[in-house]
């Protein structure tokens, strides 16, 4: 006679829901896409969605580039041009963004941004990657 074990299955349904649960509970900010309005040889801007927002991070968050050690431990290494890069965040269209700018042109196809959030006593980490384009119509010599 076969026997139905359904004690170690409720067991395994539980812990399932519990984890989903505290991973809500520690939801943070998320970044969605990416609109760049630069081109390839001149200072970065671009803006990034922020999503995912609790109500409490909407209006405490804070972003900042992550430490260079952040960058280092990806083995990825921090495009030059960061050292001057400035962020806010916007309200626009009901949406929040991050403005990000630099003052030093980003002379590759993409840059990676390690962003870390901050907000309600949480700390996150966040990958955006920027994706650039050739300026179809370059200035003439």
């Amino acid at each position: 006679m076969q026997r139905f074990t359904s004690i170690p299955l409720l067991r395994t349904l539980a812990c399932a829901v519990l984890l989903a649960l505290a991973g809500a509970a520690v939801h943070a900010a998320e970044l969605g896409d990416v609109a760049v309005r630069s081109f390839i040889g001149q200072p970065l801007a671009a803006d990034i969605e922020l999503v995912a927002l609790a109500p409490d991070e909407l209006n405490a968050l804070q972003v900042k580039l992550a430490q260079a050690d952040v960058f280092r431990g990806a083995n990825i290494t921090m495009n030059p041009a960061l050292s001057s890069v400035r962020m806010a965040v916007v309200k626009r269209d009901q949406k929040q963004f991050l403005h990000v700018t630099t003052t030093r042109p980003i002379t590759a196809e993409y840059v990676h941004l390690y962003l870390e959030l901050s907000a309600a006593g949480r700390h996150d980490v966040r990958l955006a990657t920027v994706w650039l384009q050739a300026d179809p119509n370059p200035p003439q010599p």
